[in-house]
């Protein structure tokens, strides 16, 4: 769970110092419903990560677990990636995903 957090932070510094903007995509996928997906593939990555450190070993395995959690949400792999650039080009949009996913984990531990 630290590393989790940790690579967020890390990850929201990165994106945050780039000026960059992406277009709006079409299908954007609203930043409410965006921070639980995320979250989800976040914890996802973290998991199969942990458990067999090299990512050609577990990259079929981690795409069929991305596909329950796309289809749980209804949404699509392309969705997710297109809205993920457009929030990664938004550095206050995508710190506030960030903060919202700490948050919510930070209250899962005991």
């Amino acid at each position: 769970m630290t590393k989790l957090l940790a690579v967020l932070v890390l990850f929201g510094f990165v994106v945050a110092c780039q000026e960059t903007s992406t277009k709006k995509p079409i299908q954007l996928i609203d930043e409410e419903k965006m921070s639980l997906v995320l979250e989800e593939v976040l914890l996802m990555e973290s998991h199969y990560q942990s458990k067999n450190g090299v990512p050609g070993i577990y990259k079929d395995a981690l795409d069929k677990s991305l596909s329950v959690v796309f289809k749980k949400h209804h949404v699509t792999k392309k969705q997710f990636k297109d809205s993920y650039v457009y929030y990664a080009s938004q550095p206050e949009k995508f710190k506030a995903l960030n903060t919202a996913i700490m948050d919510r984990l930070s209250r899962q531990i005991p």
